[in-house]
């Protein structure tokens, strides 16, 4: 009798070890439920970089190669004189949508240049803009398919006829961007640069 009850009480504690060894410590383990992302940053350009060149601009007859180039980028705070500029152009978006720019935004800056290559009866009469499918990215994703006012700017600011022309040889074009997205160490501008016949994408670090 005495040896049945040593085998059960044997049988009982293998049995509580295993269950203790089965549970273990979770602090450790990664469930289904963690999210774990890690974004690759695309190789950045310095700056200035040309973004648009044409060996064949005409200037009242005259034959130039007519160049626009991103100067430096910089991202601020918006301020009253900031929003109301911004507001000339979205109003009826900001307004509509009760977009808070001073709380919620921040402004990107994207300072340009147009050069022409020899002196020409006057300068270019151009205005400034993005080539279309630049915008902003973090890694592979265009922020702009998660924020319905970062597309409707984007889409503003990459289409010439919107461009308000000038012989201003520099101009910049402003973007408010969600704090979530400007914080970002990883965002950055993508920019469809267009050299004569050869397009390609280059990147620019926002922060």
């Amino acid at each position: 009798m005495k040896l049945r009850l040593t085998k059960t009480a044997v049988c009982i504690l293998v049995s509580v070890s295993l269950l203790g060894a089965c549970s273990g410590p979770k602090d450790n383990r990664v469930t289904e439920q963690t999210s774990i992302k890690s974004v690759k940053k695309n190789d950045a350009v310095h700056l200035p970089v040309p973004i648009l060149e044409d060996n064949n601009y005409n200037i009242e007859g005259e034959i130039v190669t007519f160049t626009r180039s991103i100067t430096h980028v910089e991202l601020k705070d918006f301020d009253e004189s900031s929003e109301l500029e911004l507001r000339e152009k979205y109003n009826d978006y900001i307004s509509k949508n009760n977009i808070k720019l001073k709380k919620d935004y921040k402004q990107l800056i994207i300072h340009m240049k147009h050069e022409i290559s020899e002196k020409a009866r006057h300068d270019p009469f151009k205005g400034y803009v993005l080539n279309t499918g630049s915008g902003l990215v973090i890694g592979e994703d265009e922020v702009a398919s998660e924020n319905e006012f970062v597309d409707y700017q984007q889409r503003y600011m990459t289409a010439n006829y919107r461009a308000k022309s000038t012989f201003e040889p520099t101009g910049k074009v402003a973007l408010a961007i969600p704090n979530q997205y400007a914080k970002n160490k990883s965002l950055q501008l993508k920019v469809v640069q267009k050299l004569n016949k050869t397009n390609k994408l280059v990147y620019i670090d926002v922060n």
